[in-house]
């Protein structure tokens, strides 16, 4: 399989500082560090090894690199199946880059960084204010966002925008997510929050992220157009559900506490309007008018 990968600085992920040539590294490698869980992604250079292919012959050089989340996965490939000249530092580059392009990050960071006194910070980047943060190894009171925003200031990343380094501009949800397949079509995090690959508690193979806003650089667009849009006309209410209230015309205020005088036959009743006069009942009659 032949990838363009991209030189990340530190070794971490954290940036391009320059372009490898095209490549071409073994599917199986590849398709190792796809499936493997850790959600950075970013691997730096390990060891050099020298591994036992075929007892008749002489140990063979293998390249390596190591997981910067958790430091246990250690992938690798034999010097005779990798580009001539492949170190340790540029295939943990290119592995880097094949698994950030892969889930669609700007830019992704793992490991232990040495500024600031030393601290643990996994971090990858969407875009528009949106990142997952890990700093749960870091054995201190600081949160995840604390620790980011301490990594923008200390130029350990470096901030799309400079208000990045305020911790009071983020909004953050913790959260478990499953990357062994990538999470595919993230632009928001309601994107995040409605895959089946996340989860609000710990489950097997997932792995504890952050899920980090900064307030300022989030898409306002879905708010604005929600805002704009017309209230729905409240439907008007069925005859059978009016209540005997709703039916009655309003009452006249009363103009006076004193009872009303009683009408003389022949007069105009003021609240309905007609004279009072003789009127037939059931049986008999009365004096009246049509109130």
């Amino acid at each position: 399989m032949t990838i363009r990968a991209t030189h990340a600085k530190g070794g971490r992920g954290g940036g391009d500082d320059g372009i490898l040539p095209a490549m071409t590294l073994p599917a199986a490698l590849l398709s190792a560090v796809e499936r493997h869980g850790c959600f950075s992604g970013c691997y730096r250079s390990d060891s050099e090894v020298l591994a036992c292919i075929d007892p008749t012959r002489p140990l063979e050089p293998v390249v390596s690199v190591a997981c910067t989340d958790c430091l246990t996965f250690h992938p690798g490939a034999l010097a005779t199946l990798l580009p001539l000249g492949m170190t340790g530092n540029a295939l943990a580059a290119a592995l880097t880059a094949h698994v950030r392009s892969l889930r669609s990050y700007r830019w992704a960071a793992g490991g232990y960084h040495t500024k600031g006194g030393g601290f643990w910070l996994s971090a990858a980047y969407y875009g528009d204010g949106l990142f997952l943060v890990d700093a749960s190894r870091n054995r201190s009171s600081r949160t995840d966002v604390e620790v980011l925003a301490e990594a923008f200031k200390l130029g350990v990343l470096q901030p799309e925008d400079p208000r990045m380094v305020d911790p009071t501009l983020y909004t953050s949800e913790l959260a478990y997510v499953d990357m062994h397949a990538p999470i595919a079509n993230i632009h928001t995090k309601q994107d995040l929050l409605a895959s089946p690959q996340r989860s609000a508690t710990p489950r097997q193979s997932h792995h504890r992220v952050s899920i980090v806003e900064f307030v300022p650089l989030v898409p306002a667009a879905p708010l604005a157009a929600a805002a704009a849009a017309p209230a729905a006309a409240l439907p008007a209410a069925p005859a059978a559900m009016l209540t005997a209230s709703t039916l009655l015309p309003p009452a006249s205020p009363s103009r006076s506490s004193a009872p009303p005088r009683a009408l003389a036959a022949g007069e105009i009743c003021p609240r309905c309007g007609a004279e009072v006069q003789e009127r037939p009942l059931f049986t008999g009659t009365y004096l009246g008018c049509r109130c």
